[in-house]
């Protein structure tokens, strides 16, 4: 044996040298003379890239249903397998297909694995797969194109745990994702609608996954999501891109209504015919089953009490009338008001069961809206420190009612407009104990007219007076006789007719009437022959001064008494502000006239109250006061002491004569 390794070793050793040139030739020399001697290739490292199915076959494309490897193979330079190596694989188009991982490390034979998977059943196409590498601090990396083909995705017809139902009853309904006929762990997007109802509690069409036996299931209602109930045949929808949908109908059981209530009557308040304000009121009812609203049920309205002429769908109709209720499960009718103003009571009562009913709650026909006849303005306080003084406060307060002498409806507006100080500019009434009133305040502040008279103006939409000469309640043109009224305005200068530049509310009358000033300011010839206008009346609020005038009645001041008037300085026929208290003091300067000492018996007004002015501007509001005296004589002092409601107080000081 050992002859036989020295015989091998010397004939690969002759072999070795012939191939470098021995036997006389120039070693590594191409042909010609002085060749260059050629230097041997040298490898790369590699990632070969490929895709395997099941049985690890290779193969170029993919589909749903199948299970996908992607190996990636890293070799050095030499060839070899290398191990332990990060390769991160990537695709060139995320919606053909996914990895699951995207990295792994290489194995001892040097291959790298991740799941490669279709992105959806709708993916179709081709893209590369790639894998990188790094080997001896090179990057390598390597590719491979492959296919997404079309799926054969079916789905099975739909299987329901009832095709027939009661009103408002729920089955089950399921179907099965197939892929080449067979169902798929592969989850499946499907989407079930009905024609009317609810899918899984929630709207009429609603997505779900199949689960790892390929089926999606979902609970049917046959309740709409507004709470309408479905009845007759429904139809059943289950669908997923790229198949055909599959349908089933199911049943639903007509629901008979078993209760009915009365829901609104807008507005609640209507007027009587003819008043010039709202005659009709939509009264509105529902029916249901249970608690859920009910559509196409048989109603009809009746009415129960009637307090003269009101009507259904009719003026002065007082028939019954039958309707259906809307797909809201909701029935209306229309009632008209009458003459004769009262509650109304109107009946809606099921026409399968006459005994199920309900009935309309605080309607009223009310006589009409304010009558220019029923409006009252009032005033806290008229004669207010406003002339020297911002911020003093009074109220004014409005009651109206209608021709009837009833309050008028809550939130009628009445509007404010002012000669002067500072108004609010609206107010809404409110009945409180049945009486209808609303309020505003008034403030002293610039501008302050110069006589110190500041006129404010309350209006509203009303209607003026008549007189009912048929007698039935109701305004008739050319029968009844108005009590006419022409535009309202502000009479700033009180001399009982407008003056341009006076603020004004027209109504576009022309007809020839007498005018009027405040407090029915009127301006002569705008009248009308209709029953609508503007109710209104005016008040002067009087801006008294802080300081007084005070005069001395009784001639030669007797020193048994005398009178004295107290008005405000810089406007002398106004009185001083409400709440100026008034005293008087006496001081014995007569020595020597014993037993007598002067003393005050009686002061007659000690304050002065809230003082009303008439529509006559020149008229003089000062008050009078009365002193009685005792023990007084020639040469004693007497000092008249005025306060106003801010406390400035102002002291006049005499001798008696």
């Amino acid at each position: 044996m050992m002859q036989m390794t020295r015989i091998l070793c010397g004939m690969l050793f002759a072999a070795l040298m012939t191939a470098c040139g021995g036997g006389g030739g120039s070693p590594g020399a191409t042909t010609g003379t002085g060749g260059t001697p050629t230097t041997p290739a040298t490898a790369t490292p590699t990632v070969v890239v490929t895709i395997v199915d099941a049985s690890n076959a290779a193969i170029t494309g993919i589909s749903v249903g199948g299970t996908y490897t992607a190996k990636a193979t890293v070799t050095d330079n030499a060839g070899l397998a290398v191990a332990n190596r990060l390769v991160t694989f990537e695709l060139s188009n995320a919606s053909l297909a996914t990895l699951s991982p995207s990295t792994a490390l290489t194995d001892a034979s040097g291959v790298a694995r991740v799941v490669v998977t279709p992105a959806s059943v709708t993916a179709l196409g081709a893209g590369t797969l790639s894998a990188k590498a790094t080997v001896n601090g090179e990057s390598v990396t390597g590719r491979m194109d492959f296919a997404v083909s079309s799926t054969n995705l079916a789905l099975s017809p739909i299987t329901l745990g009832s095709t027939s139902l009661a009103s408002g009853g729920n089955t089950s309904m399921s179907v099965t994702a197939l892929i080449n006929g067979s169902a798929t762990a592969t989850p499946i997007n499907i989407t079930f609608a009905a024609s009317c109802g609810r899918i899984n509690g929630s709207g009429a069409s609603v997505s779900t996954t199949t689960n790892g036996s390929g089926v999606a299931t979902a609970v049917y209602t046959a309740v709409n999501a507004d709470g309408t109930l479905c009845s007759g045949p429904v139809t059943l929808t289950a669908s997923t891109a790229g198949t055909t949908a599959q349908t089933a109908s199911v049943t639903v059981a007509a629901a008979v209504a078993n209760a009915i209530t009365f829901v609104s009557a807008t507005p609640a308040q209507i007027f009587v015919a003819g008043s010039g304000a709202l005659e009709q009121s939509l009264v509105k009812f529902k029916a249901l089953v249970g608690s859920t609203a009910l559509p196409n049920v048989s109603v009809t309205f009746s009415i129960q009490v009637n307090p003269g002429g009101v009507g259904l769908n009719g003026a002065g109709s007082a028939a019954s009338v039958t309707t259906t209720t809307d797909s809201l499960g909701e029935a209306s009718v229309t009632v008209f008001s009458g003459t004769i103003p009262g509650p109304v009571k109107v009946r809606a009562a099921l026409v399968s069961d006459p005994s199920v009913f309900a009935e309309t709650q605080n309607l009223s026909v009310s006589s009409g809206p304010p009558s220019q006849r029923f409006m009252s303005l009032s005033v806290s306080t008229f004669n207010i420190e406003g002339w020297n003084r911002d911020g003093t406060p009074t109220t004014l307060t409005v009651r109206l009612a209608d021709r009837q002498g009833n309050p008028v409806e809550n939130g009628t507006v009445v509007n404010f407009t002012s000669e002067g100080g500072q108004v609010a500019s609206s107010c809404s009434t409110l009945k409180v104990n049945g009486i209808s009133s609303c309020s505003v305040d008034f403030m002293s502040q610039n501008f302050r007219p110069a006589d110190g008279r500041v006129s404010v103006l309350a209006y509203a939409s009303g209607t003026k007076d008549y007189v009912d000469v048929n007698g039935n309640n109701r305004y008739d043109a050319g029968t009844d006789t108005l009590v006419q009224v022409g535009d309202a305005y502000r009479d700033d200068d009180e001399d009982g007719a407008f003056d341009t530049g006076e603020f004004l509310i027209p109504r576009g009358g022309a007809s020839s009437c007498t005018g009027a000033g405040w407090p029915f300011p009127s301006r002569s010839n705008t009248c009308d022959s209709n029953l609508a206008t503007t109710v209104r009346q005016q008040a002067v609020i009087l801006f008294s001064s802080s300081t007084p005038d005070v005069r001395i009645l009784s001639p030669g001041i007797s020193t048994a008494g005398f009178d004295f008037t107290v008005g405000s300085f810089e406007h002398p026929k106004l009185p001083m502000p409400s709440g100026t208290t008034v005293a008087v003091e006496v001081a014995d300067k007569t020595e020597g006239n014993a037993p007598l000492s002067c003393a005050l018996d009686k002061l007659i007004g000690t304050t002065v109250g809230n003082i009303s002015p008439t529509n006559n501007p020149a008229e003089s509001l000062v008050t009078l006061h009365q002193v009685t005296l005792k023990g007084c004589a020639t040469g004693d002092l007497f000092t008249i002491k005025v306060t106003s409601p801010a406390g400035l107080t102002t002291n006049y000081t005499d001798v008696f004569p």
